[in-house]
């Protein structure tokens, strides 16, 4: 009988397995299919590891279930104990303030919008909550830290060049006086991460090559 892991809560035969990563062009996201090779003039700088995450795992199915920990409380407890810590989160939330799990680690509200002047003074525009961001408890951080990574790249490596970005466009308009992020995205077959359509947008609006019109989620790009 095995060890008990009790970070990846799994029963191992002998060691905790590597975690596993791909390699990829930064910007750019895994998709299905087959192996490409990076050139050999590509710049390793361009390149980035990427977690494989095969799944999600429900922690408290997972406690219901035969891979439950030692000395834990049951299901149905949990679930209460998790329902008002969000109750109190959420309290915290709307005043503003960040909320510390002992152990686990700081949650805080991450806002966006813009800022305008009015009368010499600064002013919020559009501002929302936007996320919440996490900081990991420094034990919990230093766990991690410490666990083994293979240093074989699983999965497939991407090299998706600038000319292919721009073939990839000229379909698109072809068939579309105006396109939406969303179509550049499903035209890369949603390979493409959304910060890197953002940046490719931005950029060519700046160059004059794009007309933007309309704002948030009504925002489209025309050819300039």
């Amino acid at each position: 009988m095995g060890d008990f892991c009790y970070f990846c809560g799994a029963k191992q035969n002998d060691t905790i397995m590597s975690i596993r990563f791909s390699i990829a062009k930064r910007g750019v996201l895994p998709t299905e299919g087959q192996p490409e090779k990076v050139s050999e003039t590509t710049d390793l700088e361009s390149l980035r590891v990427l977690l494989e995450s095969p799944q999600t795992t429900d922690a408290i199915e997972f406690q219901s279930g035969s891979g439950r920990l030692p000395s834990v409380l049951p299901k149905s407890e949990l679930m209460a104990a998790l329902s008002t810590l969000q109750r109190v989160m959420l309290h915290e939330f709307v005043k503003g303030n960040a909320v510390t799990l002992p152990e686990i680690g700081t949650f805080r509200l991450s806002l966006k919008g813009s800022i305008e002047e009015k009368d010499g003074n600064y002013h919020g525009k559009n501002v929302r909550v936007d996320s919440i961001l996490f900081r990991p408890d420094r034990k919990l951080l230093s766990e991690v830290r410490g666990f083994e990574v293979d240093q074989v790249p699983y999965g497939w490596k991407f090299n998706a060049e600038e000319p292919e970005v721009e073939a990839r466009l000229a379909e698109l308009f072809a068939g579309k006086t105006h396109i939406t992020h969303k179509d550049v995205s499903v035209a890369f077959e949603q390979t493409l991460t959304r910060g890197r359509v953002t940046n490719l947008l931005k950029r060519l609006v700046r160059e004059g090559r794009l007309v933007r019109e309309g704002k948030g989620a009504q925002t489209r790009y025309r050819l300039a």
